[in-house]
């Protein structure tokens, strides 16, 4: 059986007049008069059986037996009210799990979660970045954004966000530094290239052989430069001046608005993967805002990128 407890505005009315020492006091701060305070404590004795107070003149002193009540009703009623607090917020943010390809969560997400938060400011966001493909049906994320062929999601629970074009793009420090132009594709033979390292040719369109094979054109390769197991780590390098580096669109459209990389050749290269937005069991608002979200994104740099290059 439940145990018996006294009414919770006769704990509130005790603790506030424990805590200062007075009925006046405490009826302005929870909002009714100090005869109404006086009256909950006086019920509040009788319930249990024991004064709690010592009534002096102009004057509230703590019995023995409030203290101790006074100590156990302040801890429990801070902590509930953290509670309810931390309650309130779940119900008012909409948390989103999203997992996605470290690349596209370093150089497209994150660059961007201002602008999100100020757009969606009820959603608190959770990016789980990982090369792995996740199991949406098991619930540990709400959603995934995969970079991958049409062929590997269903077009019942895929959105195509953006295709994938590859080029040349570098540091526009890079070439105003000793004159060095770049112009036309042959120019690159004078230029340091930055590599992505995939023993496994798992991304061979990324590789600056096949970009040249594919161009028609035979540049030759040497092994001066730098190689990177990651593809933000390529990037990064490009922004600061360390060579010319195949970048990914949409992957560098936040760069090449911002300035920090230019693509100063028109040759462009069409990839087999594209970038989808997955979703699971779970399709709440929150999932279709974030979507919804993230193709007015794209759309919007993907126009912008494309006026300022042209």
């Amino acid at each position: 059986m439940a145990r018996p407890l006294p009414p919770l505005d006769l704990l509130v009315g005790f603790e506030s007049a424990a805590r200062q020492c007075s009925f006046s006091k405490a009826g302005e701060e929870i909002f009714v008069t100090q005869s109404a305070v006086s009256r909950q404590v006086k019920k509040l004795e009788e319930f249990l059986g024991l004064p709690l107070f010592e009534r002096r003149h102009r004057a509230l002193e703590l019995t023995e037996q409030g203290r101790v009540l006074y100590e156990v009703v302040g801890d429990s009623l801070g902590r509930l009210s953290d509670i309810v607090e931390i309650l309130r917020k779940e119900t008012t943010y909409r948390r989103l799990k999203v997992s996605t390809t470290t690349s596209f969560a370093s150089l497209w997400l994150v660059p961007r979660l201002a602008q999100f938060q100020a757009h969606c400011p009820e959603i608190s966001l959770h990016i789980d970045a990982d090369n792995r493909i996740v199991d949406l049906k098991q619930g540990m994320v709400d959603m995934s954004i995969r970079y991958c062929t049409p062929d590997a999601v269903s077009e019942d629970s895929a959105v195509l966000l953006a295709g994938e074009e590859v080029f040349p793009v570098c540091s526009p420090a890079l070439l105003r530094r000793d004159g060095r132009k770049l112009a036309c594709i042959d120019d690159l033979r004078h230029h340091t290239l930055l590599h992505l390292n995939d023993p496994q040719n798992a991304w061979p369109w990324l590789q600056w052989n096949h970009w040249f094979e594919k161009m028609g054109v035979d540049v030759p390769l040497n092994d001066i430069g730098f190689r990177f197991s990651h593809f933000d780590q390529i990037i990064q390098a490009a922004t600061m001046g360390h060579g010319v580096a195949l970048g990914s669109s949409p992957l560098v459209d936040f760069f090449l608005a911002k300035g920090t990389l230019v693509a100063p050749l028109k040759e462009k290269l069409i990839s087999p993967r594209s970038f989808f937005a997955c979703h699971g069991p779970k399709r709440d608002a929150s999932i279709q805002i974030f979507v919804d979200w993230l193709r007015a994104s794209l759309k919007n740099v993907e126009q912008k990128v494309e006026a300022d290059l042209g």
